[in-house]
């Protein structure tokens, strides 16, 4: 029974460290992307631009922390933490804004490259399957959380009515 614990231990770590690298990926595909096909979307040119910008900031988000924000230095660990923070602010509402860009602009043409309606095929499908995935995972993680809140909730109430009785 330990060595099927063992193995699954190991495979879900294998699998975890293999999400994480795809994940760690993924801003530079997005920034590839978006700089790639920067003018190939007449109908809403702010889509490339949305994933342009939002895989920088999120590389950055990926990277500043091993970079700078652990040196004792204080000034620089103050300015990078700062720097971090404001970032973190900044995502929700690029998300916010991207989305404005991207459902407004569904579904383009992709066929006739001289149309006004017209945007890349692999630029605009990504951009609205990224932006439908990161809502998903909100609403995922939301949902986690507020199961976690209900399950420690439950968990004192059950704590509080038990009555452990003893005979002397």
């Amino acid at each position: 029974m330990v060595f099927v614990s063992d193995v699954i231990s190991v495979c879900s770590s294998i699998f975890t460290g293999r999400i994480r690298i795809l994940l760690s990926l993924l801003p530079t595909v997005i920034i590839g992307l978006g700089a790639k096909h920067i003018y190939d979307c007449p109908k809403q040119p702010m889509v490339p631009v949305y994933l342009l910008v939002g895989g920088v900031v999120c590389l950055i988000i990926q990277i500043l922390p091993h970079l700078y924000c652990n040196q004792s230095n204080g000034k620089l660990a103050l300015l990078c933490c700062i720097l971090h923070k404001l970032l973190l602010v900044f995502c929700p509402i690029w998300l916010l804004t991207g989305s404005v860009f991207v459902y407004l602009a569904y579904e383009p043409n992709y066929d006739f490259r001289l149309s006004a309606d017209y945007c890349e095929r692999t630029v605009y499908k990504f951009a609205f399957w990224i932006t439908n995935a990161i809502y998903i995972a909100i609403l995922m993680a939301l949902l986690g959380l507020c199961c976690s809140r209900l399950y420690t909730l439950c968990n004192k109430r059950a704590q509080k009515n038990c009555v452990i009785m003893t005979v002397s």
